[in-house]
Formats: structure tokens, sequence, C-alpha cells
């Protein structure tokens, strides 16, 4: 396979990929620098090379995302002072390294998760243990896993940044400071280096893009799930204090649709009108770059989740919930809210005293609270670039992408239909929006074991005449639960 060492190491004969350094995103002198990271064992004669000056951190960390993939260094570290490292970033080319026996080959074999280039090849496990460290190091890729030759893990090793956790609070640096005059123009990028997906614009790496650009830009994110990468608006799970919490971000292949920044910037406007609200979701962040977004509290379940052993009393006060807060976006003139299970959340605290339907005390009763989100984005959003996005929730009215004073009680009376009898409503029909138009619903009475007047209170919610409807989300969750002869929470 190679050349052998006096360590009975043999070394691949394929040239590996090329060795780099870091980067590190610093502010000096009011701008901001992105430049190769500069040790403080390295010789400032050997000089690092700059890719570029920026006014701000955003512009900065922005092209550093870019040249980190394209010119293919490991990582980019944010400075937030000349001796704290605020964020670390990583290629994803450079996230692991596996140690593994390879029947193939007969050997140990160091190789790259992402492309399995075999870097190191050793004949026993005490050597491909060594060269595992060594790539890690010389390479600076994130882990190594080390794997027995039956294929179980044996362990894992982690970058130095990793092991003293450089960005926690408190960790500072020693290190001296590099003058500009040792800082050389990096030379263009090698055409080998760029991928097709890398060289062109709009491919499938702009996800990425966006997931490593938002990290950069606010702190409190450390990692970034996506949920939905397709249409006008991304989502993304984020740990938080904690929990968890969802981002909206604007697509940046649309960010130059000034029509469509103003409509999603205005709907989250409205959205942070009522963030204070107990029963609205807590908006956490919000800006502009990459591309307009939003990061938002987002419960331990959704309605979904929660409804199939809640007891009635239990869905009574989420509904008391939610109608109290599409009341207050009632009264500032907040009509299109998105009602619908999968956009509500719900957050649950122990209370041993809670009641249950049957009057008898029960410990695993809680107190609940319900949350909407998104008080009408996507649906704003969507209607803003012609996207005709139906929903069994959606009132008459919004089938001619119009909304009215009672719209949001019409979307609470079909959420209520759902969570009383466990069937979506116009559940028969395919041409939904016919029978929505026509009012062709199924009494709620005969999906599920609910009186009459249940369902003509639904009904009530649901009336294809606006003017028909219950005033206010409040005033019909206080006749529901009257009906239904369970106590009414707020």
């Amino acid at each position: 396979m190679g050349d052998e060492t006096t360590s009975g190491v043999r070394i691949g004969a394929v040239e590996a990929p090329p060795c780099k350094r870091p980067l590190e995103a610093i502010e000096r002198d009011g701008e901001w620098i992105v430049r190769e990271y500069y040790r403080r064992t390295d010789d400032p004669d050997d000089g690092v090379f700059s890719f570029g000056t920026y006014d701000s951190r955003i512009d900065a960390m922005r092209d550093g995302q870019r040249i980190l993939q394209r010119r293919r260094h490991p990582c980019l570290l944010r400075w937030d002072t000349e001796r704290s490292v605020g964020g670390l970033y990583w290629n994803p080319a450079f996230e692991g390294l596996t140690v593994e026996y390879s029947d193939l080959l007969r050997s140990w074999v160091v190789t790259a998760k992402d492309d399995h280039f075999v870097f190191q090849a050793a004949d026993s496990t005490d050597g491909a243990y060594q060269l595992g460290k060594l790539v890690l190091e010389q390479y600076d890729f994130k882990t190594a896993e080390f794997y027995a030759r039956d294929g179980t893990l044996e362990t894992e090793r982690e970058h130095r940044f990793l092991r003293h956790d450089i960005t926690k609070s408190g960790v500072r640096f020693k290190r001296g400071q590099l003058p500009a005059s040792v800082e050389r123009p990096a030379p263009p990028p090698e055409a080998a280096t760029q991928t097709e997906s890398e060289s062109s614009e709009g491919s499938s790496g702009g996800a990425t893009e966006v997931i490593n650009t938002l990290a950069s830009v606010i702190p409190d994110i450390a990692e970034l799930t996506a949920l939905d990468v397709d249409g006008p608006v991304y989502r993304y799970r984020t740990p938080w204090d904690g929990g968890r919490a969802h981002v909206w971000i604007l697509n940046p292949e649309q960010q130059d649709h000034r029509t469509l920044k103003h409509v999603f910037g205005d709907a989250i406007e409205s959205w942070q009108e009522l963030a204070t609200h107990e029963h609205v979701a807590t908006i956490h962040e919000v800006g502009p770059e990459p591309a307009t977004w939003v990061v938002f509290d987002m419960p331990g379940a959704t309605l979904v989740e929660f409804r199939e052993n809640a007891s009635t009393s239990k869905r009574v006060r989420i509904l008391s919930g939610l109608g109290s807060a599409i009341t207050a976006a009632q009264r500032r003139g907040i009509y299109r809210t998105d009602l619908e299970p999968d956009r509500i959340g719900v957050a649950t605290a122990e209370a041993t005293d809670a009641g249950r339907d049957d009057g008898r005390s029960d410990t695993s009763d809680s107190t609940l609270s319900a949350s909407v989100t998104g008080l009408g984005v996507q649906r704003r959003v969507s209607a803003a670039v012609n996207e005709y996005d139906a929903s069994r929730y959606m009132a008459p009215e919004q089938l001619r992408q119009e909304a009215m004073p009672t719209t949001p009680v019409y979307r609470l009376g079909a959420v209520a239909y759902w969570l009383l009898t466990g069937t979506e409503p116009f559940h028969r029909r395919q041409d939904f929006t016919t029978a929505i138009r026509n009012a062709d619903l199924t009494p709620a009475h005969e999906v599920a074991q609910l009186s009459s007047d249940v369902s003509e209170c639904i009904g009530k919610a649901m009336n294809t005449e606006p003017g028909a409807r219950y005033r206010t989300g409040a005033a019909f969750v206080r006749e529901l639960a009257r009906r239904l002869g369970v106590s009414h929470v707020q």
C-alpha cells in the first residue's frame, strides 16, 4: 500500500487532502478580519493568509463560512475579545474521523467519515490509535471514533478546542498580538478544491450555509436541526436555555424579493405585539441577516402529541388559553392566526391538586399552558409568493385570501372539533375546500360521544357567515365549557 515505517505503519500512496489552518474572525481597530488562525506557538515570520476585512461581524462570519468550505479549512473561530472565543464552527467535511479495521485492505485504517479517504493505515490497533490522534490534530478534525475489529465503538476523542471547551465563559487565551504587517492576501482558491455545489448559486449547499451563518450571528445557538427547508420559510429546531426553540428564516434565495421581505417582517412585528401574552410563543431573537429570521420558544410537546391521553378538563383548559390568545389578537386587529394543532405547543408543570373529570384527586394531572406560534406568518408569506396552501382548519373567507375579525374564532372552533372528537374537520370529504364553502361539516356528536349542545356550540364558531359566529375566542370557549359541564379556567 505504501512505504513501511519503523513503527510498522504503512502510509497510503494516494496524496492526502491539503492540511490547512483553522480560520478566525476577529475585530481589530473597529473592523472585522477573516484570516488564518494564529497560534501563540506559531512563528510570525511565517505569516498568515488574510481573506478580507468587513464592517460588521455578520458580514465577516457570512464570508468566513463560504471560505471555510470553498477552500477546505477545517473550522472557524469567532473571537468576542482578543482573549476569548465566542463561537466555533466546523466544516462538515472535517466533522469526524473513523479508525477501524478494513477487511479489504487487511489493515487498520484512519478514514474521513465524509469521503472515506484513507489517511493512514497500520498493522496494529495501537499503531492505528496513535495515527488516529495524529490525523485528528494535524488536520483539525472535530472528533475521531475508534472501533474494535467486530465493529463496536470503543472510544472517542475530540479536538483540543472541544476538550478545552474554548467557547465556555471564563476561558481565556494567552497569545501574542499578531501585527497586521505579517498578514498576506490569500491566493485565489484552487479549482480542484471547488466542487460544483460550492461554485454554483442556489445549490443544495444553501441550507447548510444558512445553518452555519445563523449559528454565527446568533451567539446562543450551538446547533440547528433542519425541520423544513422547502418553500419561502425555512424551519429549524435548536437547543435553548435547557429546552428547545424553533427558528424560522426567510428563504435566503428570496431575500431580494422586496414584497416577501416586507410581508415576513410585518408578520413578525404583529407576532411581537402579542409575544408577551402567556399563551403566545415567546420570541427570543429577531434579526435581518443573512435573511429575516426569528427564534421563538417551543414547549416540550405539540397539541397533536398531547391530545391522546388528555382528559376533557385538560382539553378545555388548553382551549381556554387559546381563546385568550386569539381574543388578544382580535383586539389588535390580527385576524390571520394560522391556528391548527401542529402549530400549538403545550407545556406542563406538575400540580398534585388539579382535578379530574370524575372529581377524584389525580396526582398525574398538570398545570397546562398552550402556546400559539406563528400568528399568520406562514400563510401571509405563502400568499405573497402565490403559493396556495389549503387547510381543513381554514375559514371560508380564507379560501378567498381574506380575513375577518371572527376568522380566528372559526379556526379555534375547528381546533376544538379535532381536540374533542379526535377527527379533523371535513374528514369525510376529499374535496374539503368545497365542504368548507358549503358548511358540509359532520356534527361533532356524530363523530364522538358528545352532546348535540356541544355540536351546536362548535357549529356556531365554525359558521360560514363571519357575523354569525361568537364575537371572540374567549366567548366561544366559555360557552363550550358550560355545555361540557367543565369549569372554565380563564
